[in-house]
């Protein structure tokens, strides 16, 4: 095959592929836990956030790790709009051709004080 058909066959599936997902500034200050549900045990619930990259016809054109990161920062910029500043994940989606992940988003940083602290003010 000759390199200008190979170049032709080539550019429709680049033309469909999307680039993954790049932080903000924003989301940058989003915290991101997993399995440690005392991390938001006093955080304020803001909604839940899906990050998904990849799609059937583009998935062999990035690498794994470049989709779950994609998908993480679409997911930490989703929290940061919610006006949360942490993310909790929860298990992702098996995935073959792209990756889903879902989770929470929470403010903690107005969050109501631990009860070791409301203790030691003397305050109820």
């Amino acid at each position: 095959m000759n390199t200008l058909l190979r170049a032709a066959l080539m550019l429709p599936a680049l033309a469909l592929s999307g680039c993954v997902t790049f932080p903000t500034t924003e989301s940058e200050q989003v915290k991101v836990t997993w399995d440690d549900s005392q991390a938001i045990a006093h955080c304020q619930y803001k909604g839940t956030v899906i990050g998904s990259e990849g799609h059937f016809y583009d998935y062999w054109l990035h690498a794994d790790k470049d989709m779950v990161w994609g998908s993480l920062n679409q997911m930490r910029i989703k929290t940061a709009a919610l006006g949360g500043d942490t993310l909790y994940l929860y298990r992702p989606l098996d995935f073959k051709s792209s990756v889903t992940m879902f989770g929470n988003a929470y403010d903690c940083q107005r969050a109501a004080p631990l009860d070791a602290d409301v203790a030691a003010t003397g305050a109820q």
